[in-house]
Parts: structure tokens; C-alpha cells; sequence
């Protein structure tokens, strides 16, 4: 079992360029923080004071900071702290230049309100090659020692877990997953920490490839891409990512953040849906089918990196629009990508990409109409298909199909007059 130390509270100081100056472990009781070699916590940097300030630790989870008439000043948010002011959760405490940062187990000590007690545990997973390189984790492949199965983990980056946030919308989709139980989401095995402290979480291990790639490939009109994959195996693959979806709007979680990026076709037919970390919930799900246990994670209203599968509700922040219709809109996106081969929103740049959102100025599909189709049916531009994916992708969210399933009835109305 790894060292009950491990998660002892620990305060860490760091100078202004976020180098480590001073560690000490903390209890229960009062800390002078300063440059007095006699205090608890010596912090040996020109704008922190002889006596600069005074840590209490009530419990676990109760922590106050409070100025000694320090030269340059004690703060909480930016905000000045005289007397004992109480540090909440993912608080910024300024001693002089220098930041205070409370952790337990290297991870932000707020962070432990929302993980369930005695979480660590000894490691039991022969690590494997990284999968997949993300901006704050990275996915690896993993053998489980104590069921012999094979696993993919997500590991958390050690300079991610220094951001609150971060850790949160990592646990939050490790608690919103873990409740959905579809062929189409990864189930979460188990969330805990590793030896190296990093936190992580288990799911099945599905060999394959990103819908992104596939379409990439497509794109360029590669014999071999084309060849593997005609617009009615897209049209299959997608509607599975929709029955996903569907299942999930109908606990009452929206993915709102759905992209190629976030689809992984598996090498035997399998597509599944990942990358939740931005899913909001919903307070009242269809017939009462909301999730079984709460999200103990609080919802993080960061924006997801801005894509041409954006909706303009999520690109805008108005979270009290974010529906099943953002879903919708995403994925009337992919299938605008699917048969065009081209995405519905040509700029790139952040600030030109925001603007098209917002205005819904989508790519005339027809602007396309004259160019080869090989993976499309008799090769030629699908019309009717396309003004479906112009429906979903509306700007306005009422404007568009009203439900995952609405969309997917409309795409197989199509189907069928197209086999008939």
C-alpha cells in the first residue's frame, strides 16, 4: 500500500518565476510564513517579510491566511487579506511575489472535497506505449494485473495538476462516464492516484483510429481512404456516435464538445464517443432518467477549444441554451464533413473561427457541388442529405432538430428512399 505520508497537507511556496522556494508538511494548528529562520515555513525571498504571514489549518478542509503587517502585502484572489480570511477552494494566495499553493498527494488540497476517501491504493497496471497525446493527460495502453485484462489509462500531466480546473473537469468526466453505460462510452474502471501521485482513471482499451484521421485522409482524395470507406460505412458509424449520444442526452448529459477528434473508430466495428471533459448536466433528464449519483465535481464553464463543429451557444458562454440541440448542431457538423469532405466553417484562426460561429456563416454547401465524390452514391453530390446537415447546423437553436433521434430520422428517411 503506498505511504499514509502521501497525503499529509503540504505548503508549497513559489517565487515568481513558479520555482519551488520553500516545503513544509501541516497539521492541525498556526504557521508563520516569512524570512525569520525561526518560523514554521522559511521563505528565503526579497518581498516576503521578516513575519510576512500566518497559516492556520483548522481541519482537512478549513484553512485561513492572515497578514502580519508585511512590507508588501498578503492577498486571496488579488484581493488584500488583513485578519484571518478563509482560503476557499482553488484560491490564489499572493505572499509579496511569491504564491502560496496548499497540496495533498501533489494535487490542489480543494480537490479532495470531491474524491471519495481512501482512493489510493497500490499500483496494479503494467504501464504500456502512449496512445494519445492530450494538452493536460495522456492516454496509455495498460495490462491489469489483477483481472488480466487489457485497459487504456488517462493520466493526468504533472504541471496540469498544479490548475485546479484542470483536476476537476478530469474528475468530473471520470464521474459522469462512469454512470453511462453504453456500448458507444467508455466505462471508467477505476479514478485514483498512481505512485508518481499523477491521478488517473481506467476505461476498456479499443484499438483503432480517429474519425478526424479517416476524414483527413478522405480529403485528399486518397485512393486507399476512399476505398475503405464509402459515404453509407460513414453514414453507419456516425449513427452509432448518435445512438451514443442520444443515450447520454437522455440521462440528461450533453457532450458539448463533440468533433471528429472525439469519435474513435475500433478496428472491429466498435465507434465510441470520448473526450467529456467539457459535458454539461442537465437538471431534469427525459422520463426522470437523470444520473443515479451525483456529480461531486462542480460543472467548469470554460469554453472547449473552439473548433468548425462548435455550437454558437458554446462558443458564446450562454450555458442556459446548451441542450440536446448543441449536441444536434455538432453533429450536423460532422455530417456536413462527411459528404462534403470539407469542414462547414472555412477559418481557422480563433478570433475569425469565433465570428462564423456566432453569425452561423457556414460554407455554401453547393460551392462544393461540382467537385469529384467517389465515396458518395453514383459519386454525385447528395443534395438532400446536405440541407439535412444545414438543419442541424441552424443557428438559432430552435431551428434545428429538436432531439439526437429527430436527426437520425431524418437521415434514415433519406437512406431508405435512397435504397428504394
Amino acid at each position: 500500500m503506498l505511504n499514509a505520508s502521501r497525503r499529509n497537507l503540504e505548503a508549497i511556496v513559489r517565487d515568481p518565476e513558479g520555482s519551488q522556494i520553500a516545503r513544509c508538511l501541516v497539521r492541525r494548528g498556526r504557521y508563520i510564513i516569512g524570512r525569520d529562520r525561526k518560523n514554521e515555513i522559511v521563505v528565503e525571498e526579497e518581498s516576503v517579510s521578516n513575519r510576512h504571514a500566518r497559516l492556520t489549518v483548522v481541519n482537512d478542509h478549513e484553512f485561513y491566511i492572515e497578514d502580519l503587517e508585511s512590507a508588501n502585502g498578503t492577498s486571496i484572489n488579488g484581493h488584500p487579506a488583513g485578519g484571518p480570511t478563509r482560503i476557499e477552494a482553488g484560491a490564489r494566495i499572493q505572499l509579496g511575489l511569491c504564491t502560496l499553493d496548499l497540496q495533498r498527494a501533489g494535487l490542489p488540497a480543494a480537490v479532495f472535497s470531491f474524491l471519495p476517501e481512501g482512493f489510493l491504493r497500490e499500483t496494479r497496471y503494467n504501464l504500456g506505449e502512449a496512445v494519445v497525446e492530450g494538452r493536460t493527460s495522456t492516454i496509455y495502453s495498460a495490462f491489469d494485473t489483477t483481472l488480466g485484462r487489457d485497459v487504456a489509462i488517462k493520466v493526468m500531466r504533472p504541471e496540469s495538476q498544479m490548475n485546479l480546473e484542470h483536476v476537476l473537469r478530469f474528475v468530473r468526466e471520470a464521474q459522469i462516464t462512469s454512470q453511462l453505460q453504453h456500448p458507444g462510452i467508455l466505462t471508467v474502471y477505476e479514478l485514483g492516484l498512481n505512485e508518481q501521485t499523477q491521478l488517473y482513471y481506467t476505461t476498456r482499451f479499443v484499438e483503432g483510429e480517429a474519425f478526424e484521421s479517416v476524414l483527413d485522409a478522405m480529403s485528399t482524395r486518397h485512393p486507399a481512404a476512399i476505398a475503405a470507406h464509402s459515404l453509407g460505412s460513414l453514414l453507419t458509424a456516425w449513427q452509432k456516435t448518435c445512438d451514443a449520444v442520444a443515450y447520454a442526452n437522455a440521462h440528461g448529459v450533453i457532450h458539448a464538445g463533440l468533433r471528429p477528434e472525439s469519435i474513435t473508430l475500433g478496428s472491429f466495428g466498435e465507434v465510441v464517443v470520448i473526450s467529456w471533459c467539457y459535458a454539461r448536466t442537465t437538471k431534469h433528464a427525459p422520463n426522470g432518467n437523470e444520473l443515479k449519483r451525483a456529480v461531486h465535481a462542480a460543472p467548469i464553464d470554460a469554453i472547449p477549444p473552439l473548433s468548425p463543429y462548435c455550437a454558437p451557444e458554446i462558443a458564446s458562454a450562454a450555458w442556459e441554451e446548451v441542450s440536446a440541440r448543441t449536441d444536434v448542431y455538432s453533429l450536423g457538423a460532422i455530417l456536413y464533413r462527411m459528404i462534403t469532405l470539407h469542414r462547414p466553417i472555412a477559418q481557422q484562426e480563433d478570433p475569425a473561427m469565433f465570428e462564423a460561429i456566432i453569425n452561423g456563416s457556414i460554407r455554401p454547401p453547393a460551392q462544393f457541388g461540382s467537385e469529384p465524390h467517389p465515396h458518395c452514391p453514383g459519386g454525385r453530390y447528395p443534395g438532400q442529405l446536405v440541407a439535412i446537415a444545414m438543419k442541424a447546423l441552424s443557428r438559432k437553436p430552435q431551428d434545428r432538430y429538436q432531439s439526437v433521434p429527430d436527426l437520425q430520422a431524418a437521415v434514415n428517411t433519406w437512406q431508405e428512399g435512397l435504397s428504394r
